[in-house]
């Protein structure tokens, strides 16, 4: 399983690593590397930003903990650990009593972008049983915990057809229980993307049965049968390839510094921040956000943030249409 920071991956990286080893004329492991961007490893690139991760959220790295991460020998290690030194003098020293290296006073990032969602992320999902922490580049994991979510109840065969079906342009046949019949029902769909919206997964599709775009969520999928080619256009699900942005800030109703702590919260700027979000995924969003209802309906501590651009957003009618 790839490593969550190796999204974190850039171009950056690889090139000053052909400046360096440009001037020191290193040996990467039997080719010399020169001055194209491609001849650098994947592997090296790696390891170097997992030494920076390390160092800016932990403090510290030593050689047990590139071996441990990449399976790689000693002599390795300490020749990555020297390679970051080299293009990084200022970023760590060695401290010979802890007998690893530490982050430098005047540590300043070469390879990574220092993201909080990304480390938090990577929390989160050893939380969930997504991954393991050695899955991750987490070292030394925090106390720390997170609000449980029920396990939703989505077949893994259900899950392959459809993803399949999204693949190869397919119409799947499935038994889908929706909450307007008691009993569930047969009926052709052509999925052509996944959704989260916030707790749940879907399925975005064509229903032959209603002939238009819905919503099928995956856990309510409880079998599949025949598949065949679908000759539906995805690219007519307007919903679907139409963005809204909503523009909110902090709730009229709260004083003046309760404004500016939720304006901190969530980034606003000026009093404002944006979010831009599918039409289909609209009514979820709103929901999510508790900018689905009278915004006097709730106390503005409780609410916290209003949709300034509420003219131009229909709340109550974006409810996705449910399968009959």
């Amino acid at each position: 399983m790839a490593h969550p920071a190796a999204a974190l991956l850039s171009l950056q990286t690889n090139q000053k690593l052909v400046e360096y080893n440009s001037d020191v004329g290193h040996d990467t492991g039997g080719a010399r590397v020169g001055t194209t961007q491609g001849s650098v490893r994947w592997g090296i690139e790696r390891r170097l930003e997992f030494i920076e991760f390390r160092l800016f959220w932990e403090g510290h790295v030593n050689r047990g903990d590139l071996m441990a991460a990449f399976g790689i020998s000693i002599n390795q290690a300490s020749t990555d650990l020297n390679r970051y030194l080299g293009m990084a003098p200022n970023n760590m020293v060695y401290d010979k009593s802890a007998r690893t290296y530490v982050r430098g006073d005047r540590f300043e990032p070469l390879f990574l972008k220092p993201d909080p969602a990304s480390y938090l992320s990577q929390l989160r999902s050893i939380s969930d049983g997504i991954v393991t922490q050695e899955e991750t580049w987490v070292g030394q994991l925090p106390d720390f915990d997170t609000v449980p979510s029920p396990v939703r109840g989505i077949d893994a065969h259900t899950l392959r057809r459809v993803i399949e079906a999204i693949r190869t342009g397919q119409a799947l046949e499935v038994e889908y229980q929706s909450l307007s019949n008691p009993a569930p029902r047969w009926r052709w769909i052509a999925p052509h993307a996944i959704a989260f919206d916030g707790f749940r997964w879907h399925a975005r599709a064509y229903c032959f049965t209603d002939g238009c775009f819905k919503d099928f969520l995956l856990a309510r999928i409880l079998g599949t049968r025949d598949s065949r080619p679908s000759d539906i256009d995805d690219s007519q699900d307007a919903d679907w390839h139409t963005h809204v942005t909503l523009k909110i800030g902090p709730h009229p109703g709260l004083s003046d510094a309760q404004k500016k702590v939720v304006a901190l919260d969530y980034g606003m700027r000026d009093g404002k921040a944006s979010i831009t979000v599918r039409k289909a995924l609209l009514y979820y969003t709103l929901k999510r956000l508790g900018l689905d209802t009278d915004p006097a309906a709730r106390k503005p501590s409780d609410q916290q943030i209003a949709l300034l651009n509420q003219e131009g957003i229909s709340i109550s009618g974006h409810s996705p249409p449910s399968p009959s």
